[in-house]
């Protein structure tokens, strides 16, 4: 080997070490391979040759690329073509013309491949849904002995343990409305709204012309502000069941949140006769504003019981707030007299 040869060769080794720390310097960082993809295409498309160019012309000017070096430049050029060949370098394999020739459309199957979701420690599982088994003597049995420990759970205020049996008991028969009531009666108990109006739904669901079930969840809906549902669920609660009071109480509270008073009336005196009626009416106009329209219904009441202290009282207090001062003191008078006459025949 020539002096000449030597030095280039060896000025060539001392050249690719320089390169190779540099380039590897300059990409350090976080790898994107995101990113990495975008810069290939930009790069490929900015590098590419027009393939509809002159034939001729692109031979031209790979003749005048190829006169423009010099013998050093070559000399230097000759141990990276032989590196290159030793790597696989050299001319192209159809694999890095594959890599090449990434395009948008390629990039676009890959967003929207789909992606396969993997379970693991965190992932939370949903159970499918499964077919009920069938009881037997000895299930039912067990099914019944939870129920019966649920109600006396409830009924002792221990919501926490009456949840506990009802989950055993919907484990042995799903589709049992009554278990379904109770747990929501216990979830309601507890504060869990949102537990408590799916347990109630499903009741309604799985029992859906029981009257005590639609009265939980309208009653329900009715304290989560939701009147129309209630209405329709309560009025169906109260179509079946005809005199049932509590059903027609819950129904006029739900009424009045609809402004539908002269409605509510009539459902309260179903719920609790004449008198009573007009003085839960009488509370809730004036609890919306409606004090007028109490009083009405209050000297009503007072006509159907003279003798009441409760409705006097109220009276009073209407009176004073509607500016009528003289009919409170006239009722203020007669609520006196009342007391009097009471204390004097105890």
């Amino acid at each position: 080997m020539s002096k000449k040869t030597f030095a280039s060769s060896l000025l060539a080794v001392l050249l690719l070490f320089a390169f190779v720390q540099h380039h590897t310097a300059a990409r350090a960082g976080i790898f994107d391979w995101s990113a990495l993809v975008a810069e290939q295409v930009a790069a490929d498309e900015s590098t590419a040759v027009d393939s509809t160019a002159d034939g001729a012309t692109r031979d031209l000017a790979h003749a005048r690329t190829k006169k423009s070096g010099n013998g050093f430049v070559r000399a230097l050029g000759a141990p990276f073509r032989a590196l290159g060949r030793l790597f696989g370098g050299g001319k192209k394999n159809d694999q890095q013309v594959q890599m090449r020739r990434v395009t948008n459309k390629d990039l676009e199957k890959f967003e929207n491949t789909k992606l396969e979701r993997i379970s693991d420690a965190t992932t939370p599982v949903v159970a499918p849904p499964t077919t009920p088994v069938p009881l037997t003597p000895s299930s039912i049995a067990e099914f019944e002995e939870h129920l019966t420990k649920a109600r006396q759970l409830l009924l002792a205020g221990d919501a926490n343990a009456a949840i506990s049996e009802l989950t055993s008991a919907t484990a042995i028969n799903q589709r049992s409305a009554e278990a379904n009531k109770l747990l929501g009666v216990a979830y309601e108990a507890k504060g869990w709204r949102d537990s408590a109006l799916r347990s109630f739904e499903m009741a309604v669901t799985l029992d859906e012309n029981n009257p005590e079930h639609l009265n939980n969840l309208g009653f329900l809906l009715y304290k989560n502000g939701d009147y129309d549902r209630a209405n329709r669920l309560l009025k169906r609660a109260a179509k079946i069941a005809k005199t049932n009071p509590r059903i027609w109480n819950n129904l006029a509270l739900v009424q009045c949140e609809r402004g539908k008073f002269d409605d509510a009336l009539e459902s309260f005196v179903r719920a609790v006769g004449d008198y009573q009626g007009r003085m839960n009416i009488a509370a809730q106009l004036q609890q919306h504003g409606r004090a007028k329209d109490a009083i009405k219904h209050l000297e009503v009441a007072r006509s159907m019981q003279p003798n009441s202290t409760d409705v006097l009282n109220k009276l009073v207090s209407l009176y004073e707030m509607t500016g009528r001062p003289s009919d409170a003191e006239t009722a203020r008078r007669a609520l006196i007299a009342l007391k009097t006459s009471a204390e004097a025949n105890k």
